[in-house]
């Protein structure tokens, strides 16, 4: 049995989809009496493949009988199928360590499995079930390649031409002294929109006396004590 790309296997006509579906007409779903035939046959045919299953095959007869039987019930879905079966295909290389050279032992033991469990068998079924494999496996194999693929490489800024022909905008400078920091359009150390010119040359001259104002000369005013008595009649403290 050839394996083929995606590209040279196309979706099986109508005919040879029913023709497939009717070869499993028998076979009730959740049997897991098709799952059985293809592993014995395919135990025979490759011994060594044995190993990548757990002694107790059973669980894995059920997940293999329940797939296969849902992508024949729903090859009239063909992208829903195929995307399934990328996934199946990506799961059996990364978990199992299924190869391509497997493949083909995997669609003779099926093709002998329905032939042993479907009494309508005829030469036009195995034909049909080549057909229906090979569109199979190439979607799997096609996910199997993705899961082996190395992930690509990081591009740094200077490898992304967006990114290098798109810097980073310069901040607004005011058109003050070279390298004068504009107070009022750029964020200062806090990060904020708005930056007091004045926060950092002490207490305002309107401070509370209490605190201190800030001009000496400021303070020699609330600290004489002529000057206090010699404020006009009727008004408050400054």
């Amino acid at each position: 049995m050839t394996i083929r790309r995606i590209s040279e296997v196309p979706l099986p006509d109508r005919e040879i989809i029913e023709l497939v579906r009717h070869s499993c007409v028998d076979v009730p779903e959740g049997s897991v009496r098709l799952a059985r035939s293809f592993y014995d046959n395919l135990f025979e045919m490759v011994p060594s493949v044995r190993d990548m299953f757990s002694a107790d095959i059973r669980p894995q007869q059920q997940r293999m009988a329940d797939a296969l039987l849902s992508v024949v019930r729903h090859l009239d879905d063909p992208d829903e199928v195929a995307l399934q079966l990328r996934r199946l295909g990506r799961q059996h290389q990364r978990d199992l360590g299924v190869k391509p050279e497997h493949y083909p032992y995997v669609g003779r033991a099926l093709v002998r499995a329905v032939s042993e469990v479907s009494p309508t068998w005829s030469s036009s079924m195995s034909s049909a079930w080549v057909l229906v494999y090979q569109w199979v496996t190439a979607h799997m194999l096609a996910g199997a390649e993705e899961a082996a693929a190395p992930p690509p490489p990081a591009r740094s800024r200077s490898q992304d031409p967006v990114a290098a022909q798109d810097p980073a905008p310069a901040r607004h400078r005011s058109p003050g002294r070279s390298g004068e920091r504009d107070p009022y359009r750029e964020p200062g150390p806090e990060q904020g929109h708005y930056q007091d010119p004045y926060r950092d040359r002490g207490p305002s001259r309107y401070q509370d006396p209490g605190r201190g104002p800030e001009r000496p000369q400021e303070r020699a005013r609330y600290q004489d004590p002529d000057f206090a008595q010699a404020r006009p009649a009727g008004r408050g403290p400054r």
